[in-house]
């Protein structure tokens, strides 16, 4: 799926900078990785478990 990106007027974002998008569902990113990884400051700082991680499954 393509999702579209749209900036405002003369802003630039090069080939390979981070992109931050939020899910439409909040669940929807633990449907598909067993853990969040929990970033401050650029540096991973802990590790969490999604329900996925925790062996669950809802459809």
């Amino acid at each position: 799926m393509q999702t579209p990106l749209l900036l405002a007027a003369g802003t630039r974002v090069e080939l390979g900078a981070p992109v931050l998008f939020r899910h439409a569902k909040a669940g929807e990113l633990a449907e598909r990785f067993n853990e969040y990884l929990l970033v401050s400051n650029g540096k991973i700082v802990d590790r969490a478990k999604t329900y996925r991680g925790h062996g669950l499954c809802f459809y």
